[in-house]
């Protein structure tokens, strides 16, 4: 996954850094669904729209079409796991 973006990939930070830089000059928060299709290929695109919880704003309101890559790659990297996730997946490459 976002593997242009993770060829040096450390740590769980660089896989945050890696999905902000897809996003609109490379500094928001979230990440959209035409961003993860425009960048990703499809089934990690769909994957990832699945999994990824809705971003919302500081206070708590839901953006339209806006995906929280941040809690998304600590939930993978079992960091911060989410009770809204069905499962977890042990790797990035596995759009199951």
């Amino acid at each position: 996954m976002i593997s242009r973006e993770t060829e040096n990939v450390s740590s769980i930070d660089d896989v945050v850094l890696a999905f902000k830089s897809l996003t609109e000059n490379s500094e928001r928060p979230y990440i959209t669904r035409d961003e993860l299709f425009a960048n990703l290929p499809q089934e990690q695109a769909k994957f990832c729209c699945r999994k990824m919880k809705a971003y919302r704003d500081r206070n708590g309101r839901e953006i339209n079409n806006a995906f929280d890559y941040d809690d998304f790659t600590r939930w993978l990297f079992n960091q911060q796991p989410h009770a809204t996730y069905s499962y977890h997946t042990s790797a990035l490459s596995s759009p199951s």
